[in-house]
């Protein structure tokens, strides 16, 4: 078996064109290239830290650290560069992608929240890929983590989170410099957006820059509400979805890392 360097599906030896993305593995003379065999495909896996190697640790993303596993995202991002560097160059210029919280309330309920969990999601399914679905290709798995909760940003010029800056006075019911002193802020859905399921506004968003396969386009869609699609998921979706939860039940939460002494590391792997 080999695995097509275009869409990541594994397909038979002999075959000269992929049938999901038409990739052409001949040489132009008839004959085919870039076969990869099951065992040297297996050799790869365990190199890489499957089943047969040493699992890495799990990068605990911070506000520290993201800005640095983010730009190394990115720059992993080579067969679909372009239409990638659009949809990114549209979200950091035109959206809140870079500033949004992930969430109203909980562990990232501020500013950067939402690249946080995006980013941490995505090195999850990078770091369990290879023993779940080892054919995923790697730039499907970046695509689809780091724009499964896209559509928090709402549309361009109506952000889905309003900052509500909450200020209160001191116990004295004096103020500083005529103003009173600033609490935490917390932040209110938008009314203006037209309702959608964050999944689908992710979709919608997405598939307006880059192709997608219909894989691809039931996992960001569905991960978060799979009892919509009535037991009909791919792996693809599945996937996602795992890595999504361990990312939010435990990677977002200190006191079950600590507890359960889930490996983890601050530092860039």
């Amino acid at each position: 078996m080999k695995k097509c360097p275009d869409c990541g599906m594994t397909i038979a030896n002999q075959a000269i064109r992929c049938p999901k993305c038409k990739y052409d593995f001949t040489d132009g003379g008839g004959n085919v290239v870039g076969a990869t065999s099951s065992a040297s495909s297996a050799s790869s896996s365990s190199a890489k830290g499957g089943s047969g190697g040493a699992i890495m640790p799990m990068i605990i993303v911070t506000k520290d650290n993201v800005d640095e596993l983010y730009s190394d995202l990115k720059s992993k991002i080579i067969k679909r560069k372009t239409e990638f560097d659009h949809f990114i160059d549209f979200l950091e210029n035109r959206t809140s992608w870079l500033t949004a919280p992930a969430e109203l309330e909980g562990p990232l309920a501020f500013e950067k929240g939402l690249l946080i969990h995006s980013v941490g999601v995505a090195k999850q399914l990078l770091r369990i890929k290879d023993t779940l679905m080892p054919q995923l290709d790697d730039e499907s798995a970046i695509i689809m983590a780091l724009f499964h909760d896209v559509g928090k940003v709402g549309v361009e010029g109506k952000p889905l989170f309003l900052l509500e800056e909450k200020s209160t006075t001191s116990t004295l019911g004096l103020s500083f410099g005529g103003r009173s002193l600033s609490v935490a802020p917390t932040y209110t859905i938008n009314p203006k957006l037209v309702h959608m399921s964050v999944g689908v506004r992710s979709l919608l968003l997405v598939s307006q820059y880059m192709l997608l396969s219909d894989d691809e386009a039931q996992a960001i869609s569905y991960q978060d509400d799979m009892q919509l699609i009535d037991g009909k998921e791919n792996p693809f979706t599945m996937i996602l979805q795992t890595a999504n939860k361990w990312q939010t039940k435990i990677y977002e939460n200190d006191d079950v890392v600590k507890q359960y002494g889930f490996s983890s590391s601050v530092a860039k792997d």
